[in-house]
């Protein structure tokens, strides 16, 4: 029972915390720099917090968590094969969407200035991935499992974990109710083939490939929505 509440409180200490992100940023902290302040402080949580579970809470040593070609030959493919689907649907259901009221919620964010999206579509690519990764893919999906006693409850724990905060995104970025399902299972699907390859490979560099492939068919997407 002792290892359930550890896992418990770990995972309650971490994985809400981007969905308070995304409430603040978006509903209640008004202002640019406010917002983006708000925005690092949470990112530095939840990478603080898993590190130092790892390293003083459970005393285990330093890893830099190595790949085998295999797993990065798999990562490569996932990452592509989702992207497809990901071009697909916008090409699908693009038309659908309230790019107004998107780009109006995202002017808090300083996200509707071009130097701002490159900035943050090379943020995002490349590092907020790999957090998200680190913290999704491996410490929540790790606890998940002492959670749940199994490797299929902490990929649904982490699946779940994950898709919550970005629903809360796309339902006030003004997508329909039917949209954010769609993108709901989508979002779903793609966390738990990334917790799966981290289980299978035990690396989160695997993960990270993979979504950061489809990050760029996400930014590819936006810009075109934002500023075209």
């Amino acid at each position: 029972m002792g290892q359930e509440k550890n896992a418990l409180l770990a995972i309650s200490l971490v994985g809400f915390v981007p969905t308070l992100s995304i409430l603040m940023t978006l509903l209640v902290i008004d202002g640019e720099l406010a917002s983006q302040a708000f925005f690092i402080l949470c990112k530095a949580w939840i990478l603080f917090i898993p590190t130092y579970w790892f390293l003083r809470v459970e005393g285990n040593p330093l890893s830099w968590s190595p790949s085998d070609k295999n797993g990065i030959i798999e990562g490569v493919v996932t990452g592509v094969a989702m992207s497809v689907i990901i071009f697909v649907v916008w090409i699908v259901l693009g038309d659908s969407i309230d790019t107004e009221s998107m780009v109006e919620q995202l002017q808090n964010t300083g996200l509707t200035s071009i130097e701002v999206y490159v900035a943050g579509m090379f943020y995002w690519i490349f590092l907020n991935s790999m957090l998200e990764e680190y913290v999704f893919r491996w410490f929540i999906t790790v606890k998940g499992i002492e959670l749940t006693g199994s490797e299929s409850g902490g990929i649904i724990v982490s699946a779940l974990m994950f898709t919550l905060h970005h629903a809360l995104a796309l339902h006030l970025f003004g997508f329909e109710w039917w949209q954010t399902v769609i993108a709901c299972f989508g979002l779903i699907s793609a966390a738990a083939i990334w917790s799966w390859l981290y289980i299978r490979h035990r690396s989160i560099w695997v993960c990270w490939i993979s979504h950061a492939i489809c990050d760029v068919a996400v930014f590819a997407i936006g810009y075109q929505l934002v500023f075209n």
